[in-house]
């Protein structure tokens, strides 16, 4: 079909107008006609199914690394910009279809068409077509070169990208920190030169595509004067036609069109094998928590045991050493000493959020590492101190989606922990929307959405990890009575640094350089001079 409309155009300019066949140069216009309209459909349904299979294969890796990457231990987390993680998720695979919907298909189809027009050019007149050719070599090293100047200008555009992105994240979350302390201005200067970079990075992609088409256009032109200067020649001796002269300037122009085509779409097809060994890089990272447990626990009583337990964030820098320690079954037991002692980590190990370095940790004489994940985040549910919420409802926020948890089940738990009353004066009671990370709610209000969120869910051992660090006195006296409720009648561990909210706790640990300094009640520890003795002091006297 490609070489049908020039052919067609010779035909009628050397033939039938001459002969003043009018009936004939009617049939080839309408030949021409129903040929762009077969080609048009040809087109759109090769863009239907381009397009079809790169956004289905965008659909399967997306959530194949969305799927992996929520596996990832916490510590990935740690040391990985939010940023980077969404741009490889996001930006990284959307440059992967590209090469579905517009580079390798696009590729095949220009090369297919190239070999037919210059095969039909030989058949038509070798000897023009070994003329006109003759700029080709000079195009091929013109688009090597043009391929080389892209692909480098490409990732440093996908470098910043990820620069803006981590950027962008960071200083959207910390906003108010930002405006608290009259960093407005500052920051702004810092993302402009970020954002001057990424610039500057485009503008080198743009400077070589400046320079390569003017040479195509060039080749091209050099390739129709070479054809007119042989055409001149042949027509001395009556070998060339007008009809011929055009046949060959169409098809000239057919010819230089894909592979400038091709340029572009080897350029695609570069920058998606770029994002391609970015996105299975992160596929291949080893950074899941690993799941050696077989051991799927239906119901467990709580009992806890600590021995000899090494913990490190950082290899060769310990938080925990030597942990022992052993909790029974329905005892709530208080963890309370400097920031940074270890308390926090302790309650990461219990869920394995993090994994021990060595000693054991057993529930109910079960190594922790012998529960399946599922099994063992059911039964021991975590609070933290700085409660998310997601941009949803309350409901959602509380039953993460769960169906088995139902709307009655959730405003029962909700007034037991005595969050009901405030969730019903909102608009829309549990309907209403909290925006992103709860802003439209109070501290004290996302605290007590977080106990609901645990108490619903019966854990036989709950930790609650600075539950009333960061709320007002009215809050801190709700949060208690919640504290309260959902610790009664299972092992509960509370993490606090106001001993006013620990004091009721069976037992009090005090955590001192990554290990148990002292253990017992509230008014056992008072009659020792020790740590616990101190900080009670330096708290209320």
């Amino acid at each position: 079909m490609v070489g049908i409309r020039p052919e067609q155009m010779r035909t009628m300019l050397d033939e039938a107008m001459p002969a003043g066949d009018t009936n004939r140069v009617l049939s080839i216009s309408l030949w021409f006609i129903g040929f762009l309209f077969i080609e048009a459909i040809l087109q759109y349904a090769q863009a239907q199914l381009a397009n079809r299979v790169a956004q289905s294969i965008t659909y399967d890796l997306r959530s194949e690394l969305y799927a992996h990457v929520a596996k990832f231990k916490l510590s990935y987390f740690d040391k990985t910009p939010v940023g980077q993680v969404v741009t490889r998720v996001i930006s990284d695979i959307d440059g992967i279809a590209d090469v579905f919907s517009a580079g390798i298909l696009d590729i095949f189809r220009d090369v297919l068409k190239l070999i037919f027009i210059v095969g039909f050019m030989f058949w038509l007149d070798w000897k023009m077509t070994l003329m006109v050719i003759i700029p080709i070599p000079l195009l091929l090293y013109a688009t090597r070169i043009f391929q080389q100047a892209v692909k480098n200008s490409f990732n440093d555009v996908r470098d910043q990208v990820a620069r803006i992105n981590i950027f962008i994240q960071e200083h959207v979350s910390g906003m108010n920190i930002i405006q608290i302390f009259n960093r407005e201005q500052q920051e702004k200067t810092k993302f402009n030169a970020i954002n001057e970079e990424h610039r500057d990075a485009h503008i080198r992609g743009i400077w070589a595509y400046s320079i390569f088409f003017p040479v195509v256009e060039l080749l091209s032109a050099g390739s129709v004067a070479l054809m007119i200067w042989w055409g001149l020649h042949e027509s001395l001796d009556d070998r060339m036609t007008p009809g011929l002269l055009l046949e060959f300037s169409t098809f000239i122009t057919m010819m230089y069109r894909p592979i400038r085509q091709m340029a572009d779409n080897f350029n695609v097809l570069q920058m998606g094998v770029v994002n391609a060994e970015r996105v299975f890089k992160l596929l291949d990272t080893q950074e899941e928590q690993i799941d050696t447990g077989t051991v799927d626990a239906s119901s467990l009583q709580g009992r806890i045991r600590l021995r000899d337990v090494t913990f490190s964030y950082i290899p060769g820098q310990p938080v925990l050493q030597g942990l022992n320690l052993d909790i029974q079954a329905g005892e709530m037991i208080a963890f309370v000493g400097a920031t940074g002692a270890g308390k926090s980590s302790i309650a990461l190990l219990l869920n394995r959020s993090y994994d021990y370095d060595s000693g054991t940790i057993e529930i109910d004489d079960l190594d922790i590492r012998s529960l399946s994940l599922h099994s063992l985040r059911r039964h021991v549910i975590m609070v933290n101190q700085d409660v998310f919420l997601f941009n949803d409802s309350i409901l959602n926020n509380i039953t993460l989606h769960d169906p088995s948890i139902t709307r009655e089940a959730v405003i029962a738990a909700s007034k037991e922990v005595g969050a009901h009353d405030f969730i019903e004066k909102l608009p829309g009671d549990y309907d209403y929307n909290v925006r992103e990370r709860g802003g439209m709610i109070s501290v004290g209000q996302r605290q007590l959405i977080s106990f609901v969120r645990a108490f619903v869910r019966n854990p036989e051992i709950l930790v609650l990890d600075e539950a009333t660090s960061s709320v007002d006195t009215e809050s801190e006296l709700l949060i208690q009575y919640a504290t309260r409720k959902i610790t009664r009648g299972r092992t509960s561990i509370v993490i606090a640094h106001r001993l006013s909210t620990i004091q009721g706790a069976d037992k009090i640990a005090v955590v001192h350089q990554g290990a148990i300094a002292e253990l017992g009640s509230h008014q056992e520890l008072l009659q020792r001079e020790g740590i616990y003795k101190r900080l009670f002091e330096l708290q209320f006297q």
